[in-house]
């Protein structure tokens, strides 16, 4: 897959065009980029994405708006179902104040030669967002281009969207937010050195400082598989400032079942399966120790489940 980040872009061929930001990359946004694949399939073209690198309310209140996903997965996932093209657009104000009809016509007409175009039932474009899924397809038929736009996508009676996902994740509720993504929440992160106290107890363990602007779940322990050197182990994560023993830095401390070995300095992909517990402060170390060993006693009963 081609890769543009900037607005230094211009496609030398007829394209299907599908457009949002995809954060998260979730069920419901899978649904827009497969109409996107099809129409290309039937135009016989290949697919172009448009997007963002971060939703638009996180670019006037960045602390608002947590990521779902890296850019790095956001273009695994793309590439996965079949994109050719990604233009990723950095938000900025001169990006934000472009009119909606301008928008259409001289970026997803002119420039990527948009042969027909997908979006969800709620997509905006253009300064204040006055463009919408209707302005498109008006737009659009101006210029004899189709337009597909896709209907609100739900699992379980639930509709699936990006904000909902962040509020089961900031709830602990890890396996719903799963469901609807499609895939197992994850972080991606660079091991960095601990106290080397957990090894100490018996549960040697492995730390990460996740980025600020991806979303963690709720401080507690839960069930995780973690990723690296094209192995996967299961084993448990604490995520939370670890009051018994810390001063409050926020992390994600895992420790793998069966695995020894030093990552120091490797980076991890640790996806979260299930909610075991909230992070507790303890009244001593000893304590802390006999709850951990619980907690993988518990971890590993959900395992054979």
């Amino acid at each position: 897959m081609i890769v543009y980040r900037g607005q230094d872009f211009e496609l030398d061929k007829p394209f299907s065009v599908v457009l949002g930001c995809f954060d998260g990359v979730h069920e419901g946004h899978r649904q827009v980029l497969r109409a996107g694949v099809d129409a290309a399939v039937k135009l016989n073209c290949q697919t172009a994405v448009l997007t963002f690198d971060r939703p638009v309310r996180a670019f006037f209140a960045p602390e608002s708006v947590k990521l779902l996903s890296t850019d790095e997965s956001k273009m695994r996932i793309f590439e996965e179902l079949g994109i050719s093209v990604c233009i990723s657009l950095p938000l900025s104000k001169d990006v934000l104040s472009i009119d909606a009809k301008a928008f259409v016509e001289e970026i997803v007409i002119k420039r990527l030669r948009a042969a027909h175009v997908s979006c969800g039932f709620n997509y905006t474009f253009g300064k204040g967002a006055t463009g919408n899924a209707k302005l498109l397809e008006e737009i659009c038929a101006e210029h004899g281009i189709g337009v597909s736009v896709v209907p609100e996508y739900q699992i379980n009676g639930l509709a699936v969207s990006s904000s909902e996902i962040r509020a089961l994740i900031s709830q602990g509720e890890v396996k719903r937010a799963s469901a609807l993504l499609g895939y197992a929440y994850s972080i991606t992160s660079v091991v960095v050195n601990g106290q080397h106290l957990a090894r100490k107890l018996g549960f040697p363990t492995v730390n990460v400082l996740p980025k600020k602007d991806i979303l963690l779940p709720k401080n507690g322990v839960y069930l995780t598989r973690t990723s690296f050197d094209g192995k996967s182990y299961f084993g448990i994560t604490n995520v939370g400032t670890r009051p018994t023993v810390d001063v409050g830095l926020l992390c994600a401390e895992t420790h793998m079942f069966d695995f020894e070995g030093d990552v120091y300095g490797k980076k991890i992909t640790t996806e979260f399966i299930e909610f075991i517990r909230p992070e507790k402060r303890f009244s001593s170390v000893e304590a802390m120790s006999v709850q951990v060993h619980a907690d993988i006693e518990k971890a590993k009963l959900i395992l054979q489940t």
